[in-house]
C-alpha cells in the first residue's frame, strides 16, 4: 500500500508542478498514522522529495523486505495473457524505480521481456532487441498491432481452409 502510494506520488511529483516543500505539504492531508508523522518529519527537516523517498525505504522497507519486494514485483512478476503489456511494463518500471532496483535499464528491459507470457514472447522473435523502456514500449506496440490484425483476420474468416479444403468425408449440404 505504501509502495503504491509513493509510486503514484512520484508520478505527480515528476510533473514538476511544485517545489519539494509545497509538494510534501500537499501530500500530508492524504495520509494518516505513522506515515503522516514520517512525512511531517521530512517537512520539518527540509528534506527534498528524493531524500524523503530514500528515508522511506530505510524506514518501511528494510533490506530483507526490499529484496522480497524486488523478487515478487520485478524478478518473478510474470505477465499473464490479457494483461495490457504497457501497464505491465509501467508497473515493473515503477517498482524498480521506487525500490532502487540495482540493474541497468538494459537489464530491466531484459527481465521484463523474459517474464512476458510465452504467447506474447513468441511474437518478439523477428524484432530488434529493445535496449530501453522506450524501445520496449515501441516493440510492444508492434506486437499488440500484430495480435489485433490476427484477431481481425480470424473474425473475418473463421475457417481459413474454406469449404473445399482438407481431406476427409465431403459434407452433405442441404
Amino acid at each position: 500500500m505504501i509502495l503504491r502510494l509513493f509510486v503514484r506520488l512520484g508520478e505527480v511529483y515528476d510533473l514538476g508542478l511544485a517545489d519539494d516543500r509545497l509538494f510534501v505539504t500537499r501530500v500530508l492531508p492524504l495520509i494518516s498514522g505513522s506515515l503522516l508523522k514520517f512525512l511531517g518529519n521530512c517537512l520539518r527537516t527540509g528534506c527534498s522529495w528524493t531524500d524523503c523517498k530514500s528515508q522511506l525505504l530505510e524506514e518501511y522497507f528494510p533490506y530483507f523486505i526490499c529484496e522480497t519486494l524486488v523478487r515478487d514485483l520485478i524478478v518473478f512478476k510474470f505477465h499473464v495473457i490479457g494483461e495490457p503489456m504497457h501497464e505491465y511494463i509501467e508497473r515493473i518500471s515503477q517498482a524498480a524505480t521506487i525500490l532502487q532496483y540495482q540493474a541497468s535499464e538494459q537489464q530491466l528491459v531484459d527481465r521484463i521481456l523474459m517474464n512476458f507470457d510465452p504467447d506474447i514472447l513468441s511474437h518478439t522473435a523477428f524484432l530488434d532487441r529493445p535496449r530501453r523502456i522506450k524501445d520496449l514500449n515501441r516493440v510492444v506496440g508492434l506486437i499488440e498491432e500484430k495480435i489485433s490484425v490476427s484477431r481481425e483476420r480470424l473474425q473475418a474468416d473463421p475457417d481459413p481452409k474454406g469449404d473445399c479444403g482438407g481431406r476427409g468425408k465431403p459434407q452433405d449440404k442441404p
